[in-house]
């Protein structure tokens, strides 16, 4: 199983859906969050008393203490070059998590365009993911699950603001799920 490293808004999707993050173990790959995910991904949304949205703050410290996450620092000279370099064009979670993927060989989850771009270009070549390629492979280490994958991805997409982009075989099968 490949490890992989998640960036802030991946994480945010992830925990909102599913209200935590315990689901990433049922995968088995060791999944690590970078310093800067965890210092940007500070709060979410959940539903509150009478359906009203609220913003909630993330436990994120709770999960990598569970072991659920990893935290990850861009350490040696080569990460931190890359990530000085990237942050030219990312913001500072996904910039980090790229340079550390590069670096240790790890599996990118991303749903930000530009990283996807940035992380594709053969002088990096680093694989990525996206939450709903998480979110599939999730239904197919159990398909009981499908009962809940509706809600999830409304959570997703209602509290986290986050849905793929049209045209996309994302978009068709987040649709397909979401009931519409």
């Amino acid at each position: 199983m490949a490890n992989r490293i998640i960036d802030c808004c991946s994480l945010i999707n992830l925990y909102t859906g599913w209200r935590g993050l315990h689901e990433l173990q049922a995968l088995g790959h060791t999944w690590y969050v970078a310093e800067a995910a965890l210092k940007e991904a500070q709060y979410t949304r959940d539903v509150g008393e009478g359906g009203r949205l609220v913003t909630i703050a993330l436990r994120l410290d709770d999960l990598v203490q569970s072991g659920e996450l990893n935290r990850a620092a861009a350490e040696t000279a080569e990460e931190m070059e890359l990530y000085v370099e990237l942050s030219a064009e990312l913001d500072d979670g996904e910039a980090e998590a790229l340079a550390i993927a590069k670096a240790r060989g790890l599996i990118l989850l991303t749903d930000d365009a530009k990283a996807i771009e940035v992380a594709h270009r053969p002088q990096l070549s680093v694989q990525t993911l996206s939450t709903v390629n998480v979110l599939q492979e999730w239904l197919s280490s159990d398909p009981s699950l499908e009962n809940r994958a509706h809600e999830v991805v409304r959570r997703i997409e209602t509290l986290a603001r986050f849905r793929p982009r049209i045209g996309t075989d994302e978009f068709e099968w987040w649709m397909a799920i979401r009931g519409q």
